[in-house]
């Protein structure tokens, strides 16, 4: 019988973020911050193990999430190896949990990998690192750990299915199912910005572990597997600065118009990247090879100025408003605390982000990981602040600012959460107005593939994003909200017709859910109470059984819920169980006034509880 190796996540209780959120909720941290109630949660997994676990020969059992109890008892098995994948901020536990393995089962081979590795081999002597852990692994974790386990390293990395994230704003649905695919087509950027933990962490490169091929391959495999997927989430530092790359996709995406209907996927660029692939292949060509997000660093308006070769060329809005015509959904990142800001560009700065109207946002404080050139300039300056790990993240207040304070910057990024919100609305209402676009866009696209098959997709979930329409009309911060979401329901109208009785069955009872929600907020706010991911352990067996599975591994949920639990997260089951029967009703006694590919697509959401992405 093979020996089993153990691959983990550190274990909790993790520590939460400045704004009392939690470390493993993106969404609600950051990309939908600062929306009141239409601050959407979600749930994420540790798939860096999962990639390690899929590509060695030995079985593998990951942990994800433990507690202190769950992470000894399997430390007590005596795994010839296992590997810790972590951040900074959770140094500290990584260091007990080292501890504990040394002394319980002192022949166990340690391995630390992530950005916490990174910080971890910055910070510590040799002495202490040898104390803890036996490889500190920088770079690809893939073929380090084939090397050590003495296999082939150059052989390529596989991307099976991997447990999918979830999204949803709370008041519908608090514990969403997943309902977002996960892949890693590239690591590392060659771009050198000194403050990037990523660049410094692949050494100044880009490691390519999908062709394009293999990318649209493992995307059909996500929709052959859970055909009610609506996105995949592809990580890469910057997609468009592999423009070859991109192209090659567009041949190989448009060969199933049943996927180009179903789900796009996310990409990651750099404003001025973005306008180098446009100018190049034209703008339509984006929303071709079948990206329905981008998360873009637009980082500073000043940035090129100082340096920053990513944004010497395009203006940030000019760029996003073409994406947004054609569909495509922004994720845009500010980051605010440079040597550049003061007390009289901050606002500008800030103000020039908003301008973008990206769809979803992430603003952080400039922010010295170790491991980064940033990080050791600085040091040398004497200008990095004394802070205990947990505090080590992108909002760490660990920089002395120039001319701001640390509070000053914290509140920054507060305000700036808020002012987008109260000049645009909630990522959900700005979504819906760029899908709209997009639905448009296809429309009158001379591309038959757009025309016929990604305009349907666009349909679909325009009619989707469309049943929140009387929560935010209601719920609005102010007046110019208010008349944009009336604004998107007349262009609705205008565009695809009227809403169907389904329709507007669950846009009230959505309604109705959201005035519970805000009137239990009022009195108990949300984020008071963070969510933990319940604690799952993989297994991976790599054996005949396994092989030609699609889903290599095996599920176990080791603790039974608590009657608290239990009821909270059946709840919301019966609840989109009870939704589900209702708009079947609702649909038979309006029958004359359906629409089968608006209903049936709402009513399958709701029973899947499938709703939101970005």
């Amino acid at each position: 019988m093979k020996k089993r190796i153990l691959l983990t996540t550190p274990v909790r209780p993790y520590s939460t973020l400045p704004g009392n959120e939690s470390l493993t909720d993106a969404t609600s941290q950051r990309f939908t911050k600062g929306n009141d109630i239409f601050t959407a949660v979600t749930h994420t997994h540790s798939f860096a193990n999962h990639i390690l676990a899929q590509n060695i020969n030995l079985p593998a059992t990951l942990l994800e999430y433990p507690h202190w109890d769950d992470f000894t008892a399997e430390v007590d098995k005596a795994y010839p190896l296992i590997g810790i994948s972590a951040y900074p901020v959770h140094l500290d536990t990584v260091i007990k949990m080292c501890a504990y393995i040394r002394k319980a089962s002192p022949d166990t081979a340690i391995l630390l990998g992530s950005y916490g590795a990174q910080a971890f081999d910055a910070i510590y002597d040799p002495e202490t690192k040898n104390k803890y852990v036996d490889h500190v692994v920088k770079g690809e974790g893939v073929r380090f750990l084939r090397n050590l386990l003495g296999e082939n390293p150059d052989l390529p990395i596989e991307q099976k299915l991997m447990p999918k994230c979830g999204s949803n704003v709370p008041f519908i649905d608090r514990y969403p199912r997943g309902n977002l695919g996960f892949l890693v087509s590239g690591l590392g950027c060659p771009g050198g910005c000194d403050y990037c933990a990523t660049t410094a962490h692949f050494d100044f490169k880009r490691i390519q572990l999908l062709n394009p091929k293999e990318l649209v391959e493992h995307i059909y495999l996500y929709h052959k597997n859970f055909p009610e997927l609506r996105q995949v989430f592809v990580i890469e530092e910057d997609h468009f600065r592999q423009p070859e790359y991109l192209f090659e996709t567009k041949r190989y995406w448009e060969n199933n118009p049943e996927v180009v209907s179903s789900l796009d996927w996310v990409a990651f660029g750099s404003v001025d990247y973005i306008q180098k692939f446009a100018d190049k292949y034209g703008w339509e060509t984006v929303a071709e090879i079948g990206v329905g997000a981008i998360f873009i660093g637009v980082e500073s308006k000043f940035a090129g100025d100082h340096g920053y070769e990513k944004r010497k060329m395009a203006d940030a809005r000019v760029v996003f408003a073409k994406l947004h015509e054609m569909g495509v959904r922004t994720i845009g990142a500010w980051m605010c605390g440079w040597d550049f800001h003061d007390h009289f560009n901050i606002y500008e700065d800030l103000n020039y982000f908003v301008a973008c109207y990206p769809t979803f946002q992430q603003l952080t404080r400039v922010s010295p990981l170790p491991g980064t050139p940033f990080y050791d300039e600085m040091a040398q300056e004497g200008r990095i602040n004394n802070v205990p790990w947990e505090d080590v993240h992108f909002l760490s207040g660990a920089l002395q600012n120039k001319s701001l304070e640390a509070h000053e910057t914290l509140n920054l990024i507060e305000y700036g959460y808020e002012l987008l919100y109260r000049t645009w609305g909630p990522s959900l209402l700005r979504r819906f107005d760029v899908m709209l676009n997009g639905y448009e866009f296809c429309l009158n696209s001379p591309n038959e593939m757009l025309r016929q098959y990604k305009s349907l997709f666009f349909k679909r979930q325009c009619a989707l994003q469309w049943t929140a329409v009387y929560a935010m009309d209601r719920f609005a911060p102010n007046g110019i909200v208010r008349r944009r979401v009336r604004k998107c329901d007349e262009r609705y109208r205008r565009l695809i017709g009227q809403p169907t009785p389904v329709m507007q069955f669950v846009a009230k009872t959505e309604e109705i859910l959201a005035k519970s929600f805000k009137q239990k907020q009022t009195l108990n706010p949300f984020n008071r109470h963070i969510i933990e991911q319940p604690f799952k352990r993989y297994l991976y067996d790599r054996d005949e059984s396994t092989a030609h599975l699609d889903i290599p591994y095996r599920t176990q949920y080791p603790h039974r819920q608590s009657l608290k639990e239990w009821t909270a997260i059946n709840r919301f089951k019966w609840q989109a169980f009870i939704m589900s029967q209702l708009t079947n009703c609702v649909r038979l006694a309006y029958s004359r006034r359906t629409d089968p590919i608006i209903d049936d697509y709402i009513i399958k959401a709701i029973a899947q509880r499938s709703f939101i992405g970005f």
